[in-house]
Parts: structure tokens; sequence; C-alpha cells
């Protein structure tokens, strides 16, 4: 499983998914997991999309919310096309995810929205993104456990 980290480490909350990455790299997951640090351009993701190897992309995105709101959105089941979450980078994900399926399969993905306190260069992660960073921990572990044993049983 894929675990990709979107942003830009210069621009505070926005530096949440190479964050997410760093900590992880320091726990001790039995679960066989490949991390990837993918900058702060959603186009690069399109490779990934269509591989076949499930992932999950950690991003902040301005979904409305608090600062530190975590939303989990399953992109196969039901992306959100139907909302209107503004990029903070070059491509949204809506629109290299419709390039992505026009270029055929999707791979199984779940994005962890982070709602953004602060995106200005030279802050650091803001108090209530750093404060929902083991909601975040905990949710990709529990979907990368959940993946590893739905292959074991098939």
């Amino acid at each position: 499983m894929k675990i990709i980290g979107l942003g830009n480490r210069l621009r505070g909350d926005d530096g949440i998914g190479p964050v997410v990455l760093d900590s992880l790299k320091k726990k001790d997951i039995p679960i066989p997991l490949q991390f990837i640090e993918a900058g702060s351009d959603a186009f690069t993701l399109l490779e990934h999309l269509n591989a076949s190897e499930p992932m999950i992309i950690v991003d902040c995105a301005d979904m409305g919310f608090e600062p530190g709101t975590v939303k989990v959105f399953d992109v196969n089941e039901h992306f959100a096309m139907q909302h209107d979450f503004i990029s903070l980078h070059g491509f949204s994900f809506a629109e290299v995810l419709s390039l992505a399926q026009a270029m055929g399969p999707i791979a199984p993905c779940k994005i962890i929205g982070v709602q953004p306190a602060t995106i200005e260069f030279g802050q650091p992660i803001s108090r209530a993104v750093n404060k929902a960073l083991p909601e975040i921990l905990n949710l990709i572990i529990e979907e990368a456990q959940a993946y590893a044993e739905e292959n074991l049983n098939h």
C-alpha cells in the first residue's frame, strides 16, 4: 500500500502530508508500506491513480471546517466532485482524477483531508493541525491493516 503525502513543508499546514510520512516512518508498522512525498502539485498523483496498488493520500484541503478537522474520502465510492474544495496546488485533485479516469481504471484510493489553519510561507504546522496528527496516523494504520487482512483472506 502506498501512503502519499501531498504538500509543501514551507507553507504551514500545507506540509501535513510530508509531516505524516515522517511520523509514520518512525513507527514500527508490521505492514509493508511505501511512502511517497509527492510535493505540492496533485498532477504528480496521476501515475499512482492509474496503477493497481491501493493508496492513501494525505493533504490539507480547505473544506470549510474548523482547523484540524480530519475527513476521509473514498475516491472510488464518492470522491468529492460534489464538494467544492479549493486546491492549494497547481492542479486540483478533481482535475487529476478526471484525467486518470479518462486514461483507465483507478486504483483503490482514500484521501485523508485536513482543514488547515494557515498556509503562509515560513510558518510551522499550526497547533490545531498538529493536534490532529495522532488521529491521522491511526486512520492510516487502521486502513493499512484492514487492507492487509483483506488480502490475506483472498
